[in-house]
Order: C-alpha cells, then structure tokens, then sequence
C-alpha cells in the first residue's frame, strides 16, 4: 500500500454490502447452490491453486511461519535488556 487512503479503501470494499454479497455468492456456487440474484457474479477473486496467499502476500519458504517484522515481539523485550546489561558493565 502506498498511502494510508488505500487502507481505506480496502477495508470500505470489504465491509461494504456488494462485498457482503459477493463473497455470499461466492460461497453459494462453491457449495453447488444457484445465485441469490443475478448481479454480483464474476467479482470474486479466484486465487491460484499452485500457491499459499495470506491477504495479498505469496507465501513461500521464507515467510511461511514468521515475517522479518514480527521480530518486534522479540526485540521489544531484549533490546531493553541488553541496554540494562550494557549499562550494568559501564563502571561508575
């Protein structure tokens, strides 16, 4: 995402009562059940059967089970700590 705007959008698309519709839709000709109406059906976004997305993130072998920016769990807990050792060792 480029700016804070497309956050936006993208969550005003997915709350929004075509969005609702679409996925319901989608959900139904999965589950070999006709369309409630007939607008709303080509919208759905089919996703590749060769590859694993997590929103709009390809999974590969990487960052399948952790992102580079999930590593603020653990430096938010040894970077204070490590501050305190150094500062532990700096004669007084």
């Amino acid at each position: 995402m480029q700016n804070p705007g497309d956050a936006l959008t993208q969550y005003a698309r997915a709350a929004s009562v075509g969005g609702l519709w679409t996925r319901l839709n989608a959900r139904n000709m999965k589950n070999g059940l006709p369309m409630l109406l007939p607008f709303g059906r080509g919208a759905a976004v089919q996703m590749a059967a060769d590859a694993d997305y997590v929103g709009d993130c390809k999974l590969s072998i990487w960052n399948a089970r952790w992102y580079f920016s999930d590593n603020i769990l653990f430096a938010s807990f040894l970077l204070p700590a490590a501050w305190v050792w150094a500062m532990n060792k700096v004669p007084k």
